[in-house]
């Protein structure tokens, strides 16, 4: 018999650097229901676990989030060190194809992502680049179908217009990147405040997962989403209304990938130190 021989992979073997941009709902937070600070706690904590030199960002505007994205971009070519990978992450507001800053104005998930490719960022240029957006994508709810009910024929004008978009939608051209987004196009993301979003909350247990070291980075994230897929959120329709339920709703992480290898993370204690740097508003 032949032995199988694993793909190749990354080498890891360099400095890992991410960003965290986290805009928290201030109306949340008056009531300490704000499960974006839970957010920048598990993305810490899965930094620090897997030796990444982070920094975090809280609460800025739109403007302010793009200069961060680009002053991050422009620290790593300017290290003396080798980098090994990126992460990006965001937790926040948004809409089809942008964040939402503390102005309420909008970032397109683009100026994110683009900054990234070869021309711009030679110095990660062959390296992988992990995306999380952790945003809603729209307002649509998914209710899920049930096993033994037909489709419906007749799609909705939103349904529609979801579908020519995605027919027609370019994803950024950029080798070695994956992207992970909270929803599908045109539909809401889940927040809790005591578990955070439904999307970060499922990769950090599936990250922290025995043998997790072991597996392509890609896989885990399919192991996040069918995690997030198996447990429907309970959702309040009309609160506060005569017609005020509850009604059960599947969310369903989308991802986007060009990784040309298989890319594994090991702990921190194999992987080098971490610095870490706060900034934003309080």
């Amino acid at each position: 018999m032949e032995r199988q021989m694993r793909p190749a992979s990354y080498d890891m073997s360099g400095q890992r650097r991410a960003l965290l941009l986290i805009v928290r709902d201030k109306e949340k937070m008056k009531s300490n229901r704000c499960g974006f600070d839970v957010d920048r706690q598990t993305m810490e904590k899965f930094f620090e676990g897997f030796g990444f030199q982070y920094h975090s960002v809280l609460d800025e505007t739109a403007q302010e989030m793009k200069e961060e994205v680009i002053n991050f971009r422009n620290s790593i070519n300017s290290s003396s060190g080798n980098i090994s990978c990126v992460f990006v992450v965001t937790s926040s507001h948004g809409r089809r194809d942008v964040i939402i800053g503390a102005d309420k104005k909008t970032l397109a998930v683009k100026d994110i992502i683009e900054p990234f490719g070869d021309e711009l960022c030679p110095k990660t240029k062959g390296k992988p680049k992990v995306f999380i957006i952790d945003a809603c994508r729209g307002s649509n709810h998914d209710t899920g179908v049930h096993f033994d009910s037909a489709a419906d024929e007749k799609l909705s004008k939103e349904a529609m217009a979801t579908k020519e978009y995605r027919s027609t939608r370019v994803p950024p051209c950029i080798n070695d990147m994956l992207v992970a987004y909270a929803a599908m196009t045109d539909y809401v993301g889940m927040m809790n405040s005591t578990s955070g979003s439904r999307m970060i909350y499922n990769i950090s247990q599936v990250f922290s997962s025995p043998g997790a070291t072991e597996e392509h980075v890609y896989n885990l994230f399919v192991k996040a989403n069918a995690k997030m897929v198996a447990t429907p959120v309970d959702v309040t329709v009309d609160e506060g209304k005569p017609t005020q339920r509850t009604e059960r709703r599947k969310i369903i992480m989308t991802m986007e990938s060009t990784l040309r290898k298989t890319l594994y993370l090991r702990s921190s204690n194999e992987s080098g130190v971490k610095t870490i740097e706060q900034k934003g508003r309080k």
